[in-house]
């Protein structure tokens, strides 16, 4: 959907709606991976595969430069491509279910997850900005991932269990209701509790330095914030949009000299 063609509230109502889905759909996503959709989900993620198919085909029929538009959203369009149909395609998916081709297409699932929280992370920007918290926050991810499937062949535990564990690992919680007993299993869960310090010191730090520096913003900074939005959509805006922006950079300028 063009952004030209939006009012402002009519945006953030956009905007809020598709991270909405985009996170239900990843969630999903974590389901198929450890024990599989049952009716009612799959339904669900079909629907909302077909919501972000109608939303990238729109947005594409309207980009201006569509071969750049391509490239500047790959994750989106990961996100609709129907790995699991391709598979059925070519009638792998029923040979997996008793071959070792069924972790690979399992594996297979989590670029879809990653694209998926690619758009409602996007917009969380400005946060994630903050303290350079996008990193620690996609390393953790990383790691509680790959941490749940090694811990799934280091400890025998299923995909679901081995995440669930990686994450209470991961946050510190530790529930104590799986825990590992084998050599490998335990140096896993020691890396893991390190990224977590790390983790939550950094969460801590990010939420004071965001919110004390929300409390002390200019009209300013809001301004530039602002056309740094407008720009992230550079290709989407007409010449009066940009004449408009250079006009209001002019003006700041003026005022400081």
């Amino acid at each position: 959907m063009s952004d030209t063609n939006l009012s402002t509230k009519q945006h953030r109502i956009y905007d809020i709606t598709i991270s909405g889905l985009a996170i239900i759909a990843a969630i999903l996503v974590l389901i198929d991976f450890s024990e599989g959709l049952n009716e009612w989900q799959s339904h669900l993620d079909r629907d909302i595969l077909l919501i972000f198919l109608a939303d990238y085909l729109i947005r594409l029929w309207t980009a201006r430069d569509k071969w750049k538009f391509i490239r500047t959203n790959i994750c989106d369009l990961i996100a609709i491509l129907p790995f699991h149909t391709v598979f059925r395609l070519f009638k792998a998916a029923s040979l997996a279910r008793t071959a070792p081709l069924a972790n690979i297409i399992r594996l297979m699932k989590l670029p879809r997850l990653f694209a998926f929280l690619y758009r409602p992370l996007k917009k969380a920007h400005r946060f994630l900005n903050t303290n350079g918290f996008k990193y620690v926050v996609f390393i953790t991810t990383v790691f509680i991932i790959v941490g749940g499937i090694l811990i799934h062949f280091a400890e025998g535990m299923s995909y679901g269990d081995g995440i669930w564990w990686a994450f209470v690992t991961a946050t510190t919680v530790g529930y104590g209701d799986i825990s590992p007993a084998t050599f490998y299993g335990r140096i896993i869960a020691m890396v893991l509790m390190l990224v977590g310090i790390g983790l939550i010191g950094t969460v801590t730090s990010t939420l004071t330095s965001y919110f004390l520096n929300a409390g002390t913003k200019t009209v300013k900074s809001k301004t530039l914030e602002h056309i740094k939005e407008e720009l992230d959509h550079f290709d989407d805006l007409s010449e009066q949009d940009v004449e408009d922006l250079c006009s209001i950079l002019k003006a700041l300028k003026k005022q400081n000299l």
